[in-house]
């Protein structure tokens, strides 16, 4: 099987909300593969600012999987942290398509 390399990225508008855009990489040699990068970006709020990045540097290392990501997510912004347009489950999901998209464009590459 391939390994899944390189950068990705997907978009994603909340209902009701704003647009998410992350940028991933992983590590495909971890069962699950792990994020090795990640950027966040989009029309949503954070505050404060810095926990943008912050947040990046929480999630490398982090599981591929829905629900490991989600709670890392809500732990992270706890209540320290308000995010306005956007809900932890809406950058765990932006981030699974980024990895479901890296995941299909390797698979059809071998």
């Amino acid at each position: 099987m391939k390994t899944m390399t390189g950068t990705i990225s997907a978009d994603y508008k909340v209902p009701g909300g704003k647009l998410l855009r992350v940028r991933l990489s992983s590590d495909p040699t971890q069962r699950p593969p792990t994020i090795t990068r990640v950027a966040l970006t989009g029309d949503f709020f954070m505050y404060p600012e810095e926990a943008i990045e912050e947040l990046e540097a929480v999630l490398v290392g982090v599981p591929l999987t829905r629900k490991i990501l989600q709670a890392r997510i809500e732990i992270f912004l706890g209540e320290r942290v308000q995010v306005i347009g956007a809900a932890p489950e809406d950058f765990a999901h932006v981030i699974m398509i980024a990895y479901a998209r890296m995941a299909k464009r390797n698979i059809s590459s071998q």
